[in-house]
């Protein structure tokens, strides 16, 4: 692949601020807590359609729902703000973290230091106060292989 340097083009990464972050559900892994307790760790993108404090596009990893019984308020609280309705039955967290692909929400982020950086942390859930994006698809037969 070639290219040509463009220094329009260079981009940095926002410092992350605290506040509040309208964000989509992009991504999950299943492993293990160093507990041994089952484990999803969940990826948000910051919404890049919607007015934000900043970071807009960036994500925000490593949020790490432990399936124990003393932390299944955050499984709950995502469910919750995600639009789950109330009853709905997972027959294990992967169901459920496959379930709140997609789904748009408001997170309370806060931030974390690690060796002389800032990370954000997602604190708390909300509803999304924007809702879905408007997105138009327009796809025309030629568009199909088929």
């Amino acid at each position: 692949m070639s290219f040509t340097v463009d220094y329009n083009q260079v981009s940095q990464f926002e410092e992350w601020k605290k506040g509040e972050y309208e964000v989509t559900v992009v991504g999950y892994e299943s492993k293990k807590a160093s507990t041994g307790s089952s484990m999803v760790t969940m990826t948000y993108e910051v919404r890049d359609d919607v007015n934000q404090p900043s970071n807009k596009g960036q994500k925000i990893n490593y949020d790490n729902f432990v399936a124990t019984k003393n932390s299944m308020w955050r499984f709950q609280a995502l469910s919750k703000a995600a639009g789950v309705p109330e009853g709905t039955k997972f027959d294990s967290i992967d169901e459920w973290a496959k379930t709140m692909q997609n789904k748009n929400v408001r997170v309370v982020v806060g931030l974390r230091d690690h060796e002389g950086r800032s990370f954000p942390q997602v604190n708390s859930f909300k509803e999304s106060e924007v809702g879905k994006p408007e997105t138009e698809v327009n796809i025309s037969s030629d568009d199909v292989p088929f």
